[in-house]
């Protein structure tokens, strides 16, 4: 150890298995009061230097002389219990600590580690303290620039007439000297301002937002409940279930407020960003601008203007996406999980988590109330929690009826004939519709039809999708993103027969343009929220006056409060149920509850729902289109016991991937045999065939046991007894939201 110091315990931030645990560094006496728990070091590993998180400072566990620390980043510290939260997601998830500490470090972190002439040492990006932007503002009555100028201020003025520069530079496709030079000449403004949040509530809540409402009786019992959950000692996890438009929001509003009348703060948490704008206004039009919000896809300085809120304490109630979980919030009164059924809940790279799992740990640390809320809950969340009920819409509204529509009886196209009548009827009346086809794109298969040839990515095992939107046709893969272009011959026998299969949300709005020419389509998916802002300017879009169709994936179907709506439909309703996984029919009847529950949610609006479906006697469209939500859950739950399946057991999915498929196959098949000597309690499926995903090859193992501790003991096990094996990568999911 070098002179005059004390010993800290650091975990590298690297993905290494090997290095799966904190290194003691030598703190000099000059960094001693910096280098606390939490701190972020810049400490060397071989002959780098790499960003640390400081976990403890003990005594050095040997004699030997150690590495000092190198220098103490200019950044916030990480809070003693999210460190404890990294720690935990570290041993559920199996994955190395220096992975899972990242979910916790404060915004900017990200950021490549610099030193400067000073000997200090600070990251490439913004950390807490925030930073001014750029913000390009529209001139009123200046004189209209001409040519691309032209084509920028139209996106700026159509964003609402102000917006960050850098963000006008993505989405209109330009420059920042292009923007200057419309400066110089008085076309827009630039201004440099304070990073902050306020300007994300875009899209601002109904009049009267801002008067609560007066109570049903079943809301009132459900604030009195969980108002005792915020006063109990502990976690008290309860679930919310109420039919769509029964006013569950109100009741999360009210137990905020109750948890800030005794000094606590409430974490709120959406399953999609598309639900944060309208969400956080109808928060802060009620709890005033001490709400932050908090999502992966706000700018850095945005996000550490927020960081900066929070722990200020400046804001106490935060909304965000999944990665709101692991906020910097203190004094916590209250867990909200908002459309708790969501799968989007869990991150689909390492460390995969299930945020409902972390925030109830995250509530059973503070001692908080914990409150789970759908109108078609998951079977496991039934099974376990206590339930809340709400059994009626907020104002006395009826359920809308559905009508099943047989798509063996209708014509080509994706639209019937019952949908396209209630459409133009709606159109007719000046009336919205929301239509949902849970698929982008313009056809879903691109195929030749003499000799069955399929375009498929050559990097993963699955059809590309034709997309057609504004530009030339190109064939893309949703899950690598390469792109082609659309071939006019068939590549395998030359033939030109080569056709499409399958409707796309693209197909979709051209359709629907035929149907309805007259009508606003506004298409909301993944392809037009990708846009900064893209999301508030398309709910704008769609709520202006006049008949209008919000068209899109299962975006449309989450959370939204939209009124005016009288039509809602799902095409292919029955599609999830093509799927070989046990969670098939349960996300084939959310979807079409879920979007049922869009239309006529004001009382006295005639509202309609159309259901297209191939099987329309699956048990799922059946039960969907009956709104039997507690019918179908008692189903499922009895259907998987006899196979031990969720909520009667767990699963834990291991994946093997590479690029040699004879190592792959070699590594996956010694896992198996090793996990089925391992836990007698404890059932090994596969390894599955080869696959291919993003050019790698994967086999996948699936672990299925009464209780997830066995199977997470039996994994570490295993793979700690085999090391880090060469040419693999090996990734674990924990109670997996598909098989």
């Amino acid at each position: 150890m070098s002179d005059g110091g004390t010993a800290a315990q650091v975990v590298p931030l690297v993905a290494a298995r090997a290095l799966d645990g904190a290194l003691d560094y030598a703190v000099p006496a000059a960094l001693d009061a910096a280098a606390v728990p939490g701190a972020l070091v810049a400490v060397r590993l071989g002959p780098r230097a790499v960003l640390g998180v400081v976990m403890s400072r003990e005594p050095a566990t040997h004699t030997g002389r150690l590495q000092p620390v190198a220098g103490v980043v200019d950044a916030p510290v990480v809070p003693a219990d999210l460190l404890e939260l990294a720690r935990w997601v570290g041993r559920r998830t199996l994955s190395p600590l220096g992975t899972c500490l990242k979910l916790v470090l404060p915004p900017g972190s990200e950021g490549a580690l610099r030193r400067g002439p000073d000997g200090s040492w600070t990251l490439g990006s913004p950390t807490g303290q925030g930073r001014e932007r750029m913000v390009a503002r529209a001139v009123p009555g200046a004189e209209a620039p001409t040519g691309r100028r032209a084509a920028v201020l139209a996106e700026l003025v159509a964003l609402g007439g102000e917006l960050p520069a850098a963000d006008l530079v993505r989405v209109a496709g330009t420059t920042m000297p292009t923007l200057k030079r419309m400066a110089d000449d008085g076309q827009i403004t630039l201004t440099a301002e304070r990073a902050d949040a306020s300007g994300l509530n875009w899209f601002g809540p109904a009049p009267g937002a801002d008067t609560p409402p007066t109570l049903t009786d079943g809301q009132a019992a459900a604030v009195d409940r969980i108002t005792a959950a915020i006063d109990s000692d502990g976690v008290d996890a309860l679930l919310l279930h109420g039919v769509t438009g029964s006013g569950k929001t109100e009741v999360y509003l009210r137990a905020i407020e109750a948890a800030r009348a005794r000094g606590k703060s409430s974490l709120v948490l959406v399953p999609e960003i598309a639900l944060t704008p309208q969400f956080l206004g109808r928060l802060r039009a009620r709890l005033g601008e001490r709400v932050a919000v908090w999502h992966s896809a706000l700018a850095p300085a945005e996000r550490a203007a927020e960081d900066r809120r929070i722990r200020s304490g400046e804001a106490d109630v935060v909304m965000g996406a999944r990665s709101a979980v692991f906020a910097p919030l203190r004094d916590i009164g209250l867990v909200v999980v908002d459309e708790e059924h969501a799968s989007s809940y869990t991150q689909d790279s390492t460390p995969r988590y299930d945020a409902r799992q972390v925030a109830y740990k995250r509530a059973s640390d503070a001692g908080a109330a914990l409150v789970y809320g759908s109108a078609t809950p998951r079977p496991e969340a039934w099974h376990a929690l206590e339930r809340i009920t709400l059994s009626e819409r907020a104002d006395g509204a009826t359920l809308p009826p559905v009508d099943v529509v047989d798509m063996r009886t209708q014509h080509a196209g994706p639209i019937s004939r019952p949908l396209a009548k209630a459409l133009q009827e709606a159109g007719e009346r000046g009336e919205k519709a929301i239509v949902l086809l849970n698929r982008r794109g313009f056809s879903r298969t691109t195929l030749c039809r003499e000799c069955g040839w399929i375009a498929r990515c050559p990097d993963c095992d699955v059809p590309m999708v034709l997309h057609r939107d504004g530009g030339p046709e190109r064939l893309v893969c949703h899950h690598c993103g390469l792109e082609r272009g659309q071939p006019t011959a068939c590549p395998s026998c030359r033939s030109v027969d080569v056709g499409r299969q399958g409707s796309g949300t693209q197909a979709l709005e051209e359709a629907l343009a035929a149907v309805v020419p007259d009508t606003r389509l506004v298409r909301l998916d993944a392809d037009t929220a990708s846009r900064r802002g893209g999301i508030v300017g398309l709910l704008a879009e769609f709520n202006a006056p006049g008949a209008a169709i919000l068209l899109g994936t299962q975006m449309v179907a989450k959370g939204h409060d939209l009124p005016e709506v009288t039509v809602a439909a799902v095409l292919d309703a029955d599609a999830a149920l093509q799927h070989a996984d046990f969670r098939a029919e349960e996300r084939a009847f959310s979807l079409i509850v879920q979007l049922a529950g869009r239309a006529g949610r004001r009382k006295g609006e005639p509202a309609r729902v159309v259901v297209q479906a191939w099987e329309p006697a699956a048990r799922a469209v059946q039960l969907g289109s009956k709104h039997a939500v507690e019918e179908f859950i008692e189903g499922e739950i009895a259907r998987r016991e006899p196979r031990g399946m969720p909520p009667h057991g767990h699963l834990l999915r291991i994946v093997v991937e590479g690029d040699s498929p004879t190592r792959v196959a070699e590594v996956a098949e010694s896992l198996a045999e090793d996990l089925a000597m391992a836990e007698p309690d404890m059932t090994v499926r596969g390894p599955s065939r080869l696959h291919r995903l993003r050019g790698r090859t994967r086999r996948a193992i699936l672990l299925q046991a009464p209780r997830s501790s066995t199977l997470i003991a039996a994994t570490r096990h295993v793979l700690d007894a085999s090391g880090s094996p060469t040419g693999v990568r090996i990734g674990v999911d924990v109670d997996p939201q598909d098989t």
